[in-house]
């Protein structure tokens, strides 16, 4: 069997990998924003294009991050995610995500399952 299309709208149309190089300081010069410790997904900060040595590939503000040398930062908070990529030898290969433009159609639905779901549990306690 064939496996079915991909939708168009997919989140996965919109990843994008890039490499890029540390300064003579070993700094990546790319602004990282957000964080677990602040409740959110990491993401790229405003990216000045005349500091930054691209390898591969080009970098977006606004991008959610979700790896780092193929490991996977989703739930780390910024300071793990600065460790790791300091540890890196050579170009660091991140893998980002454009942000939808709005929620998918079935998220109140998928909220009010969450809900009765937390709710059950809270029972069962």
């Amino acid at each position: 069997m064939s496996k079915p299309a991909a939708k168009k709208n997919h989140w996965t149309s919109r990843v994008n990998e890039c490499s890029v190089s540390k300064d003579a300081r070993g700094d990546l010069n790319v602004p990282l924003r957000g964080g677990a410790e602040n409740g959110e997904f990491a993401y790229i900060g405003h990216v000045n294009e005349d500091v930054v040595v691209y390898k591969s590939g080009k970098l977006n503000e606004g991008e959610l991050l979700l790896e780092v040398e193929n490991l996977s930062i989703s739930g780390l908070p910024l300071y793990d995610i600065q460790t790791l990529i300091k540890n890196c030898k050579g170009p660091v290969r991140l893998k980002t995500v454009r942000q939808g433009k709005r929620l998918a159609r079935r998220t109140p639905n998928s909220l009010r399952t969450f809900a009765r779901f937390v709710f059950i549990i809270f029972l069962d306690k």
